[in-house]
């Protein structure tokens, strides 16, 4: 018998894509579960779609109350269910068997938490789609990055959030958590054919704003620290790596945008590990 699953889905504005993410969940053929929703103060509509979809599972909370790994402790705390599934309400299901696939390895004992592949918008910035290609590539997790994990679209057996729950300082929280479960043994696994439709088009002082966050938080997660040097040459390696890229692609035009995205997310990171070393955030 399958098990039961709680959908928790968050909110803050995320039009045009919440009608659709909400669509394509009711879709699904994996039966079962309960969808809860959160909203933190939206404004343009998305607030007024999930009542037309969720009414009676909603919770409404204030903007400053939002810090994500409280929130998701809070709610995660109010269900019931063995199998937590996160689902952010711009983050649209691929297919009708999203969600069967994503909680399958947890089901089946081969996993204790899984994340979907995101894929970028259709009008994603060329650099942004670049770099979600790259991230979800499972090469790339499995040689640079093990703690990579991302909670926009991802399940977990209650049990590990029991032993383990989110982070509630900071940000980054998906990342500390998958850092400290992985620590503690917990299994993870990419699901490939568990894709949703997810990307940003941040402006260059909101993607500033959001990398130097994560900087802040690796200071607490890793112990890492500000090495200028090492970054530049990060840096340096990856436009370089972008040039070759937008060149292969036919896609100069793009270049002028491509350095400056590049370079805004290592002096964020830098400032954030500087400034989260010296307890100054």
């Amino acid at each position: 018998m399958n098990e039961r699953i709680a959908v928790i889905m968050r909110s803050m504005n995320e039009q045009p894509h919440t009608r659709r993410a909400l669509e394509g969940l009711f879709e699904q053929q994996a039966g079962g579960f309960e969808l809860y929703n959160v909203d933190s103060g939206s404004t343009d509509g998305t607030l007024e779609v999930i009542t037309e979809f969720n009414p009676d599972r909603l919770t409404r909370i204030r903007p400053e109350e939002y810090v994500p790994g409280r929130v998701l402790n809070r709610m995660i705390a109010q269900v019931e269910a063995p199998i937590i599934v996160l689902l952010n309400a711009d983050a649209v299901p691929m297919s009708d068997q999203w969600l069967e696939r994503l909680v399958a390895p947890i089901r089946e004992g081969r996993a204790d938490a899984t994340m979907s592949v995101q894929v970028p918008r259709a009008d994603a910035l060329f650099i942004v789609a670049y770099d979600y290609a790259r991230a979800y590539d499972p090469r790339n997790i499995k040689a640079d990055n093990q703690d990579f994990f991302s909670a926009v679209a991802c399940a977990f057996d209650r049990r590990l959030w029991e032993r383990t729950p989110f982070r509630e300082e900071g940000y980054a929280e998906d990342l500390a958590w998958a850092h400290t479960c992985r620590n503690e043994g917990a299994r993870f696994e990419l699901v490939t054919d568990s894709v949703v439709e997810h990307s940003h088009d941040y402006t260059l002082k909101q993607l500033y704003r959001k990398k130097y966050r994560h900087g802040v938080t690796f200071v607490h997660i890793y112990g890492a620290v500000p090495r200028p040097f090492r970054q530049l040459f990060q840096c340096k390696r990856e436009l370089a790596r972008d040039l070759l890229y937008a060149i292969r692609s036919l896609r100069i035009t793009t270049i002028p945008y491509n350095i400056a995205y590049r370079v805004v997310i290592h002096w964020a990171m830098y400032c954030g590990l500087r400034d989260g070393q010296k307890g100054k955030v």
